[in-house]
Formats: C-alpha cells, structure tokens, sequence
C-alpha cells in the first residue's frame, strides 16, 4: 500500500492516507522546496498525470505519481501517490489508476466547493434581504435571522467594510477580496455573516447567548480582522478599509436601521480623520447629531458665533484658548487635570479660563454655556480634522 497525499490548489496539505509499511506521521511537505516547486510547475503547466523517480536528498527519496485533480478549467487540487516513482512500480497501470483516483477526487471536491458556494450565496442573499427590509413582518425578519444561524432573542450588530482611494472616493470590490473580508471577519467574530455590495461588505456580526460577547468584544474582533487585513500585500496602495459598526439589538426588523447607522458610522468617521479605521457607532457622541446637518456652512457660523472671539485671539496672539477651553469641558471642569494635560500650571489654567470668559461672554458655571462652548468646539475640530486631511491629500496629489 502507498502513502497517498491530497494538496489543495494553494498546494498545502489537506490529508493524507499512510499505506502498510509506510513510515507513519505526516508527510514533510514543502511547497518552497526547489524539487517539490519544479514538480508543481510541471503540473500546472502540463496538466497530465507525471512519473517522477527518485530524488536523493529530497523529499521524493522513493519517487513518486503527481496528478492534478481538475474539473473542467479548473485546478481543484493535486494527488500524489508516494514512493511510486521508480522503474518497477510506476507502470501504466499505476497512472491510469492514479488518473481514476484524481477524477473521483475531483468530482468530490467539485461537489464540495459548489454546495459552499450555493449556501454562501444563499447566506448572502439572506444578510442582502434583511438589511434591505425585504421581509414580510417580523416573523418573517426573525425566519431570515435563525438562517444566519441567530437564535431566538440573540443580540447582533451590523457592520460595514467599505474600501475607499484616493480622495475618499469608494471603488468596488472583487470577488476574491470579498472572499478575504469574510475570512478575516468569520475568524475574529464567530458566526459573522456577509454579503457584498460593490464598493462595501455587509456583515451581521452575533453577540454571545450568555452575554460574554457585547460590543467591546465585537469591535475588538472587526479591529482585530481589520489589522490582519492591512498587513497582507494583497490590497492595492492607497486603499483604506474603513469599518461602521452599529448599535446592538435583539429586534430583527431593526436590521435596516443598523445598516444606517453603521454606515452614517463610515461617513462621519471619515470626516472626523477616522478613515482606515473601525468606527462604532456608539463612539460618536454629538457627532451624530452635528454632522448629520445638510448646511455645514451654518454650523460653522453657529461656532463663529459663540467662540469667534477666541478664535480670533489664538490667531492674533499666537495662543491656543479654544483648546484650553476643550480640555477643561472634557476633563469635566477640573483645574489639576486640565493642567496635566496642558502640562501647565493650575494657575495658568485659571487665568485663561477668566480670559476665556471675558472674551466669549461665557459663563462656565451655567450648564448651558457649557453646553454652547462643547458643541461649537467639536464643530470647530471636526472641521480643523477636515481642513488638515484636504492638505494631506493634496500633498499626495502633489508627489
């Protein structure tokens, strides 16, 4: 009995069967190795059943039958029947046998890859069908959950994956990358399923059943995908993976809402210098609300309003009183923590917050002053981050 080996098409081992007398354990295969790469080539470029002899100091010591497995154009795999290389064993009978076994192989394997493919299509129509309302009520919604395999009241999340270039614009996604964004996602977030939208991925992204899976543990899966992915030398340079995530819920008809948000979660992220990066929702704060406005112009002039003296004054002065003022609302009124992050003195923070109220007419004791100077302040940075990112691209436009 031989030993036979099965190599799917990226030519590593899928399994192998020791025969009677063989050496036991797994066979040392190498795709790098110069005999086994020139083997291979010879393969792929004859697609015929190969007999090769023995190769001393190599891992063909015995020689053996290379035959690609292929259904129609396609290379499914390779079978090698070891030790079946020399003048004695490596007869016509032992190829046409070798040829038979590939085809079985081959019709297996075919049969395999189709039924893959025919439930994540399936799978995929399902995630398309339900982010887009395309369901009767919400019997109907929970019917196309328990298919992604959600079950019961499971809590789940929508999430993006849009690919952007050059100026932020979208490009569509190949089909071999789609396939690589749902790798990289089913391995970090279990059960995540998907479906491909030209330039984005839709994914439904399940919570734990004990509740040991909530956001942190989703988002940290998505950035944890996110970073496998802009590692690998396949993506084109230049091109960001930026990932919306959306609130949790347990209501399926609340699927197309989710698909809104994890994509407003894409739109303002980017605006704010998130692009290339895994934007949850739930992470925007006010943003959600401000950047949502259709008339940028008039938010601007709603922060000219409140804080154009300052702004005025750190440009003349060569000062900074509106990050000051940022630090201070965000550190929640707290003198030693706003010096610590201006590395100043509690002193200097003192004076210019007077400086700050004298200039803007605030007062920041009364909560809805407070209220006016944050807002106008994440409005003045979403459009600093804005200005600063035009700049950057530019520069690359430039070079």
């Amino acid at each position: 009995m031989k030993t036979i080996v099965l190599l799917n098409p990226a030519l590593e081992l899928r399994c192998h069967a020791v025969g009677h007398g063989s050496s036991p354990g797994n066979p040392e295969w190498d795709p790098g190795d110069r005999v086994i790469a020139r083997l291979l080539d010879s393969l792929a470029t004859e697609h015929l059943p190969l007999r090769v002899p023995a190769i001393p100091d190599s891992i063909l010591t015995h020689g053996c039958l290379a035959t690609p497995i292929t259904f129609g154009e396609t290379t499914l795999g390779y079978l090698l029947v070891m030790g079946s290389g020399d003048s004695r064993d490596a007869d016509d009978v032992n190829l046409v046998i070798a040829s038979y076994v590939a085809t079985l192989f081959a019709l297996t394997l075919a049969h395999e890859r189709t039924s893959t493919d025919l439930g994540r299509r399936y799978q995929a129509a399902t995630v398309d069908s339900l982010v887009s309302g395309h369901f009767l009520d919400l019997a109907d919604a929970r019917r196309k959950t328990h298919i992604l395999g959600l079950a019961g009241n499971q809590r789940y999340r929508v999430a993006v994956i849009r690919t952007q270039v050059e100026q932020q614009r979208s490009r569509s996604l190949t089909s071999g990358e789609v396939d690589e964004l749902i790798e990289a996602v089913t391995g970090s977030v279990v059960g995540a399923v998907g479906a491909a939208r030209e330039s984005s991925l839709v994914l439904i992204l399940p919570e734990g059943l004990d509740g040991t899976t909530h956001q942190d543990h989703v988002v940290a899966g998505m950035r944890a995908a996110m970073t496998r992915l802009k590692a690998r030398q396949s993506w084109a340079s230049g091109t960001a993976l930026t990932c919306g995530v959306s609130e949790s819920t347990r209501w399926p008809d609340r699927a197309p809402l989710l698909l809104q948000q994890a994509e407003t979660a894409i739109e303002i992220g980017t605006r704010i210098g998130r692009a290339g990066q895994v934007v949850p929702y739930d992470s925007l704060g006010i943003y959600k609300l401000l950047l949502q406005i259709g008339d940028i112009q008039q938010l601007r002039q709603f922060a000219e309003e409140v804080l154009g003296t300052l702004i005025n004054y750190d440009a003349s002065h060569k000062v900074d009183l509106v990050r000051t003022l940022s630090v201070y609302l965000d550190q929640r009124e707290s003198l030693k923590r706003t010096a610590r992050r201006l590395q100043v003195h509690t002193n200097t923070v003192s004076y210019r917050l007077q400086r700050i109220e004298q200039l803007s007419r605030l007062d920041l004791t009364d909560p809805d002053d407070q209220l006016l100077a944050h807002i106008s302040i994440k409005i003045i940075e979403a459009q600093r981050t804005n200005t600063r990112r035009h700049d950057q691209l530019s520069d690359v436009g430039c070079q």
